[in-house]
């Protein structure tokens, strides 16, 4: 067993206190739902976050299915030219960028379930605002107040549900909430779908103010979770973070599992601490291993909508009605079944990403939905029915294939790579990047189908063709790795990718620095100011 733990601070923390946590007085950080400890303590962190991410589809999709019905058109007329209707249904991403960027400066601030918290109450007041707007600039503003919690919540859920979980559990749990999200999707498409036969406002009213049920779920629960015990430690929080890490394990402060995670938790980040507070430019430093985290972050986010997924999410009726001919029902109900097909591809996903891993499943994947988008415009460039039908099953292949690692897959390595002492500021950069290239993408595919029409997925082929080589040779594979594991793997000289072949797993963070080449205390570059001192001494007799 390890003796104490130095801080730079001067702090101390004793190994062999067995009763501190036991009469320790509760705090708001260490609520845990009426005493649950271990996997139920689990599942009820992972209902709460698979619940915002099943509103986070939700929202993405059910304004694509409402916004050409004839009673939103009689209330709100402009919507029938192309731009505007795309300025409309992008203002949820400008919101969410506007929440992404925030939650760079605040988050850290807020703790992870606070800027969930604060995220729904904006996502509250914002689908109340459209459910009951009957000007168009009502409905923008609350188009907008839910992007912002909407951004807020993407860009932290994926963190806290990490900071919580076991390593070899880490990747099931983001990844349901990635199979939560396209249920979300596909229930926004069905119950447009089911409101289609309806007539007057409710036609479009009903589906945004469905959204409110889950947003005041999340809402009301979250507080009643533990906080993170990687930020609680991170905030000095010390005591309250060790006790949330015993009840999210089910185990004592004095089990030898939980003795070895805690030191590994308090001991990199001390490593990473350094002297002086956070700076922003430690993440566009070359010298910062931050920097080579925050660019794979960044790219894994921004490819997830630079794939072109609002071609068959957002967009779907509209485009199986102009590529496709189909009449407003028929593009309906196939919408409806993509989502469900969707859906039922990203709950795989959930084995895949954990037996396959990462790299790998973006690679693979990232070459079918290439090849889907290749297909596509040769079909549609004959005029022939068959074949264009031939080309809308192609559309459902593209979406196994997205379904099967892109959902769930760019927020879960993105919280993965990022280094506890900026995880907050690059999951905010990441998440922005995602609704940015997001928003660009839902503003450009109606005048792009408009002017160029089939050729449109051409452009999409060539961006998922460019991702295969990065993948390849610059993403580091995170499976069963602790989050500390993924620190020394970047930290260490060399290619991060070889560091990780080069590593073996199960090992303790003191091997892995032995054969990776580094110190017991270097665990980053000294330039990037990372550095902090660490004394391990041992345990008095």
């Amino acid at each position: 067993m390890l003796g104490n733990v130095y801080f730079g601070t001067g702090m101390r923390w004793p190994m062999r206190d067995r009763n501190m946590l036991d009469s320790m007085e509760l705090t708001p950080y260490t609520t845990t739902m009426g005493g649950l400890q271990g996997r139920a303590l689990q599942i009820a962190v992972a209902t709460i976050a698979t619940c915002a991410f099943w509103l986070f589809g939700y929202d993405m999709s059910v304004m694509g299915g409402i916004i050409t019905g004839e009673p939103f058109l009689s209330v709100f007329p402009e919507t029938k030219d192309a731009n505007t209707q795309g300025i409309i249904i992008a203002l949820l991403q400008i919101g969410a960028f506007i929440g992404s960027i925030l939650c760079t400066v605040y988050g850290d601030r807020m703790g992870r379930r606070g800027t969930v918290w604060i995220g729904m109450g904006l996502m509250i007041v914002g689908g109340a605002l459209q459910a009951s707007a009957s000007h168009l600039s009502q409905m923008g503003v609350g188009r907008v107040l839910s992007g912002i919690g909407l951004g807020l919540q993407v860009a932290t859920i994926p963190t806290w549900q990490s900071e919580c979980a076991k390593p070899h559990s880490r990747g099931r749990w983001v990844m349901i909430e990635g199979g939560l999200q396209t249920t979300g999707v596909a229930c926004g498409q069905w119950i447009g779908y089911a409101f289609f036969f309806t007539s007057g406002q409710i036609q479009w009213r009903m589906p945004i103010a469905i959204q409110l049920i889950p947003a005041m779920i999340v809402f009301c629960l979250i507080m009643f979770l533990p906080e993170s015990p990687r930020w609680l430690i991170k905030q000095g929080h010390i005591k309250q973070g060790v006790y949330n890490l015993c009840k999210l394990r089910g185990l004592s402060e004095d089990d030898p599992a939980l003795i070895e995670e805690r030191d590994s938790i308090i001991a990199t980040f001390e490593a990473q601490k350094g002297q002086e507070p956070f700076r922003y430019k430690e993440l566009f430093s070359r010298n910062s291993q931050s920097f080579r985290r925050m660019c794979l972050a960044f790219f894994i986010q921004a490819a997830q909508q630079l794939s072109g997924i609002n071609l068959v999410s957002t967009y779907a009726n509209q485009i199986l009605g102009q590529s496709f001919n189909l009449d407003p029902e028929k593009s309906h109900l196939i919408a409806a079944c993509g989502g469900t097909e969707y859906a039922i591809c990203s709950v795989i996903s959930v084995l895949l990403i954990e037996g396959l891993g990462r790299r790998k499943a973006f690679l693979w994947t990232a070459c079918g939905m290439t090849a889907s988008f290749i297909a596509i415009p040769i079909l549609l460039s004959r005029d022939d029915r068959s074949l264009q039908l031939a080309a809308a099953g192609l559309l459902f292949l593209f979406n196994t294939f997205f379904g099967l690692a892109w959902v769930g897959g760019p927020f879960l390595y993105s919280a993965e790579i990022a280094p506890l002492r900026s995880r907050a500021q690059i999951n905010g950069i990441a998440a922005g990047a995602n609704w940015i290239f997001c928003f660009i993408v839902v503003m450009t595919i109606p005048p792009s189908f408009k002017n160029i029409g089939y050729k449109t997925y051409i452009i999409y082929a060539v961006l998922n063709a460019t991702f295969i080589p990065i993948i390849y040779f610059f993403l580091v594979e995170t499976k069963g790795r602790s989050l500390e594991e993924i620190d020394v793997i970047f930290a260490a000289p060399g290619n991060p990718v070889k560091n990780e072949q080069k590593m073996p797993h199960n090992i303790s963070i003191s091997e892995g620095r032995r054969i990776l080449g580094l110190d017991d205390v270097a665990l980053s570059d000294s330039k990037s100011s990372d550095n902090a001192d660490i004394r391990v001494e041992p345990e008095e007799v």
